[in-house]
């Protein structure tokens, strides 16, 4: 079922299914990649952390994290799926593989708005990069050329989009 909660098979094995310490271990990556993520957004790291503060005290069931986990990572589906380690046998987050996180349709509007010939000009290039399997390297040239001369703090915003080399 795309983007919803499965209560049956997979899951993420947390309860019982790895050693304390690797769990430990788990959930420290899985914190870092959050306060990496949302570093500059506060809210967000104190939304979290009142989710799991209230699924300790019992204020919440596993549903309840579930649901709200969901929405406030949504758009990043590598926490939303990261997340799934901790929960119990028998649930699963899932995500919607194709819909694109809220940060790069932003940046799209960002161009868009501040120049038309540039943007049609830079989702030809993204649009080539897809469909020909361009090489990274080729795809940050192309940009930095379209952005370089009236709009290098797009450039800068753009890199951040690229996979780790």
């Amino acid at each position: 079922m795309a983007g919803g909660v499965a209560a049956e098979g997979g899951g993420g094995g947390g309860e019982g299914s790895t050693s304390s310490e690797a769990t430990i271990n788990a959930a420290e990556r899985y914190m870092k990649e959050v306060m990496e993520t949302f570093g500059d957004q506060e809210e967000k790291l104190v939304m979290f952390r009142e989710i799991m503060n209230d699924f300790r005290t019992e204020r919440t069931d596993i549903a309840g994290v579930v649901g709200r986990v969901k929405e406030l990572f949504k758009g990043h589906n590598n926490l939303i799926e990261g997340f799934n380690f901790f929960l119990p046998k028998g649930y699963e987050i899932t995500v919607d593989k194709h819909q694109p996180p809220p940060e790069t349709l932003d940046f799209i509007r960002l161009v868009k708005e501040r120049d038309e010939s540039v943007y049609r000009r830079f989702m030809d290039v993204i649009f080539r990069y897809q469909r020909e399997h361009l090489d990274v390297i080729k795809l940050c040239r192309e940009v930095a050329a379209l952005f370089s001369e009236d709009h290098p703090d797009l450039f800068e915003k753009f890199i951040r989009f690229l996979p780790p080399t």
